[in-house]
């Protein structure tokens, strides 16, 4: 599984004939799961054909691959450099906002992709962006007691989790929060006896 066009290379249309199948590929799993997903489905709603397809990429997997990788690349693209001390359970962080807003807009995709058995490379990449995240900010994430304080990175990995898990919970639930609502929970101390809506 490969996507054979090098992005050094891309020209503009290469990247339109990216952007075709991959809108494509989101228009089909709002109507159906991956696995009913075929090729030709996707080629035939992008209006592209099967022989330039397969000059972009070995399957569907690869296809879906890239925009993982791509929506990855865009939650970190737009990061914040603000002090750790500018956020509060009233005010999270920006990137923790932006994870439950991009899943939003593409909720058919991050349900295929962290809800059930999920895919496990993308939940390992966002992992990764949110321990590193709070790993950089230590004090814009959820705060441990003080008796149990952790290692910054072992942390980092909880957050990271808990923020995975809350991602699923919600959409599971057909969203019934904001994305805002959501960031402000993840921040808060959980006590869910104050939480409300």
């Amino acid at each position: 599984m490969s996507i054979k066009t090098p992005p050094e290379h891309t020209d503009l249309r290469v990247r339109r004939t990216h952007k075709l199948l991959w809108e494509a590929l989101m228009a089909e799993l709002a109507e159906r799961p991956f696995a009913e997903i075929s090729v030709t489905d996707i080629c035939d709603r992008a209006m592209v054909h099967r022989t330039t397809f397969y000059k972009h990429y070995d399957d569907k997997y690869a296809l879906l691959e890239q925009g993982m990788r791509r929506m990855i690349d865009a939650l970190m693209a737009d990061e914040e450099h603000l002090p750790p001390s500018a956020f509060s359970a009233d005010h999270p962080p920006p990137y923790f906002v932006r994870l439950y807003e991009q899943a939003a807009h593409h909720r058919q995709f991050y349900k295929l992709m962290v809800c059930g058995e999920g895919n496990a490379q993308f939940q390992r990449l966002v992992k990764e962006y949110i321990a590193r995240v709070a790993a950089d900010h230590p004090r814009a994430s959820p705060t441990a007691k003080p008796h149990l304080a952790v290692a910054a990175e072992m942390h980092a990995h909880y957050v990271a989790g808990a923020a995975l898990s809350l991602l699923a919970w919600w959409l599971d639930h057909d969203m019934p929060f904001s994305p805002l609502r959501m960031a402000q929970y993840l921040m808060s101390p959980h006590d869910t006896a104050s939480s409300s809506r």
